[in-house]
């Protein structure tokens, strides 16, 4: 897990199954774009301000970000308004699944290249791509995963920014068990409350600020 980026691991463990995220996916939809902001955001790409992100306008994507970020900076860049609320609209499309495929598609071919995905199209003139996560992978974020959150003290940013979205997204992977899920839930709340880790609370309310858009906001 320690090379892959929170959206990656993310992504791993939301298409389990169905191999893609798609358009209805509310929930799946917010806690990814949550992960992807907050790479632009550490990466200089974007600010963010209440509901309105703000784009910084580069010469050149710089050669040290992901290269899935760069759909969604170019998108961002061609936008009159930077209301989250519309930019949310934009990959939680009912009609159009094109700019969600954009990303997904960049995140999934750079996992497969990396031979934790399987790519898949589903019917000869269908251009949609699934991507399969390989049998190992889940697993071992998971394993990965689990000792980070049960016996790290403080746990980091990172680790528990993507324990959230598992959770507010119901993409925890079947190797947690009830019990350290219970566990894992109250640690991760408990450092929320305490500010124990700096920048987690806001993480969350971020994300709670997404779903919440997706959920009153879709096409």
């Amino acid at each position: 897990m320690k090379d892959l980026s929170t959206a990656e691991a993310y992504f791993l463990c939301a298409v389990q199954g169905k191999g893609k995220i798609f358009g209805h996916d509310d929930s799946k939809i917010a806690c990814l774009m949550a992960a992807v902001f907050q790479e632009m955001k550490d990466f200089g790409l974007i600010e963010a301000a209440g509901n309105k992100l703000s784009v910084t306008r580069m010469k050149e994507f710089p050669a040290d970000c992901a290269p899935y970020l760069l759909p969604v900076y170019e998108h961002l860049k061609e936008l009159e308004s930077l209301e989250l609320k519309h930019i949310m609209q934009d990959y939680n499309s009912g009609w159009s699944d094109r700019r969600l495929n954009a990303l997904t598609t960049a995140i999934g071919s750079g996992l497969a290249d990396r031979g934790l995905a399987t790519r898949a199209k589903l019917g000869l003139f269908n251009g949609r791509v699934y991507f399969l996560p390989y049998k190992t992978a889940v697993p071992s974020l998971a394993a990965e995963l689990l000792v980070h959150l049960l016996y790290q003290t403080p746990i980091s940013a990172k680790d528990g920014f993507l324990w959230l979205l598992l959770e507010k997204s119901s993409c925890i992977p079947k190797e947690f068990s009830e019990e350290q899920q219970h566990d894992i839930s109250a640690k991760v709340a408990s450092a929320i409350e305490t500010a124990g880790e700096q920048g987690l609370a806001e993480l969350d309310a971020f994300t709670d600020k997404l779903q919440s858009m997706v959920k009153h906001y879709p096409i």
